[in-house]
């Protein structure tokens, strides 16, 4: 049965191990209550659950807003951005340290760290770009659902590559130390990327296509190529990326990590939940103070110790030693 792992050592897995989260919204839904994304009961990410669910590493994204580079005022995406960095302090505040490098926070601690989801929040502007990355941005997504001055978006994208500035913005995010995201880009942008690009990209926020045939999910070869690249891919835990049945378990989650594992990449794939930015969540893993059962699920499945360490955080590391 494919997605299940024999003969596997199954050590008890330690109760501390550095575990990392690439992507949440959480900012997006303390500067914005009434985001239309959060689910009900407030933000999922709160400095309490990332302490019991023993998160090190939790990733804030930087968000664009849902009108792209048309919004206006403050819908505009430079604005929704700088409203979203305001908001870090409900954060840090209560005791979630920020860090300008995953290699920073260490075992046992609650850290964060910034991304940018949409390249329009920089517009045309290197300088821009220097400036985020000044605030501590260290992912950065070229698009979220809309056509930028830097690529295509999945929803709309095809085979259409990188635009000129694109590829500025990806040189200048290769000097500064910060990972290009295929989450949301379109299939020709992300192959610009493998067969061009200087540095390995990397999928903060996204699922299988062979398991759930949606455009935001990566396909067989897309995966097998960010593997061979040396590229990073986190799984999300949206329910309508992983299944189209409308109900999924960790147990779901546990199947696309198992699906990048029997293509090569059992030491490429970790977590990347869109906390925040999703109207629902899997069954068990509904906030970052589940994810213990999610690597529960990983042992049962039979994954050994070292790969579920790999899976929670390790791999994610490996991976970004070539941005330092």
């Amino acid at each position: 049965m494919t997605g299940v792992r024999h003969g596997l050592p199954r050590k008890e897995m330690r109760n501390i191990m550095y575990t990392v989260d690439t992507h949440c919204d959480t900012l997006l839904a303390l500067s914005r209550p009434d985001n239309p994304f959060t689910m009900s009961g407030g933000p999922h990410v709160t400095p309490s659950r990332l302490k019991e669910g023993g998160v090190t590493l939790q990733v804030c994204a930087l968000f664009a807003g849902s009108d792209g580079p048309k919004g206006q005022g403050e819908n505009a995406p430079r604005a929704m951005a700088d409203a979203q960095y305001k908001a870090l302090p409900q954060l840090t505040g209560q005791g979630v340290r920020q860090v300008d490098s995953p290699f920073d926070a260490k075992e046992g601690e609650n850290c964060l760290m910034l991304s940018i989801e949409g390249g329009e929040i920089i517009g045309e502007s290197l300088d821009d770009l220097r400036y985020y990355r000044g605030l501590g941005v260290r992912l950065f997504a070229l698009t979220w659902n809309h056509e930028n001055a830097i690529a295509y978006p999945h929803t709309s994208g095809g085979q259409h590559g990188l635009k000129p500035f694109g590829w500025e913005a990806v040189r200048e995010l290769g000097r500064l130390g910060i990972a290009a995201d295929v989450s949301h880009l379109g299939e020709g942008g992300f192959w610009d990327l493998i067969f061009h690009g200087d540095k390995p990209p990397m999928a903060s926020h996204s699922c299988c296509r062979k398991l759930r045939g949606h455009t935001r999910n990566l396909t067989d070869d897309q995966i097998r190529a960010l593997i061979d690249a040396g590229g990073w891919m986190g799984i999300n835990f949206y329910t309508s990326f992983l299944t189209d049945t409308g109900h999924a378990t960790v147990e779901t989650v546990v199947d696309h990590i198992a699906h990048v594992a029997d293509l090569g990449g059992v030491a490429n794939v970790g977590f990347g939940s869109d906390f925040d930015g999703i109207e629902s969540a899997p069954e068990g893993l509904r906030h970052p103070g589940d994810m213990p059962n999610l690597l529960g699920a990983l042992r049962r499945r039979g994954f050994s110790e070292a790969e579920a360490e790999g899976i929670a955080g390790r791999n994610f590391l490996r991976y970004m030693k070539c941005f330092e």
